[in-house]
């Protein structure tokens, strides 16, 4: 895998990446709609609608479609609904994915730089990556409410590369879906997607990246130690 050489940090995408969230916002969905007193979705149509934030995947819950526009009025109201319910499901069920720790612990050890760069709102990111015990690991977490825009637009890859204190080209975003690779491809990034996420909106293997991977494990084994280990030496994990 020649386009990981040079890489200086890993930027992770967060649900169906690093942590199964499905179950728990299938969970928060369903006990919207019946506050809504609208019917029930089933849990893989959910599943299909993850990845692009809390406003598309409500648009897409109100209207069972993947490109769907709810009514402004009856969108405000669910988004309510649909956070209350939510930050009581967060983390309840969620499992982080085979691979993941390996493959963080590895790239601590290599030297590399980690961030989590997601559309989930920033406190929620915040309190599953703490429940999960992944945070002590990352530099920071980039909510999707972070910054003006969200992926698939490049600015918060970028701001993350920026505050890394590394260049674009630089950095690697491992994701699982279309949204990751288009910010990817925007901001010049090299990108690798896991098989196993979210990516109901486009096959992924379809989609423009540099390679799809079985775990994140393989693919910190699949970076150039040598390259790394002379540029960084060995950074121990955060604690705090």
């Amino acid at each position: 895998m020649q386009f990981l050489s040079g890489v200086r940090a890993i930027l992770f995408d967060l649900d169906g990446t690093l942590v199964d969230t499905a179950p728990d916002i299938a969970a928060a969905v369903g006990a919207t709609l019946q506050a809504l007193e609208r019917p029930p979705l089933d849990d893989d149509a959910v599943r299909s609608y993850i990845g692009r934030g809390v406003d598309v995947l409500l648009h897409r819950v109100l209207t069972g479609a993947l490109d769907g526009n709810a009514a402004p009025d009856a969108h405000r109201h669910a988004r309510g609904v649909f956070l209350g319910h939510y930050e009581t499901h967060n983390g309840r069920t969620a499992k982080i994915y085979p691979g993941v720790l390996e493959g963080i612990e590895h790239a601590r050890r290599l030297g590399l730089l980690l961030c989590c760069v997601t559309n989930k709102p920033q406190a929620f990111s915040d309190a599953l990556l703490a429940q999960v015990g992944l945070d002590r690991y990352l530099e920071f977490v980039l909510g999707g409410d972070a910054l003006p825009k969200g992926k698939p637009d490049p600015t918060p890859l970028l701001h993350a590369a920026a505050r890394l204190g590394v260049e674009p080209q630089e950095c690697l975003m491992v994701g699982d879906s279309s949204n990751d690779a288009l910010a990817a491809r925007a901001a010049g990034m090299p990108v690798v997607l896991v098989g196993y996420g979210y990516s109901g909106d486009q096959p992924i293997d379809t989609i423009d990246c540099d390679a799809i991977v079985a775990s994140i494990a393989d693919v910190v084994a699949a970076l150039d130690v040598t390259d790394v280990m002379s540029t960084f030496g060995n950074t121990p994990p955060r604690t705090g």
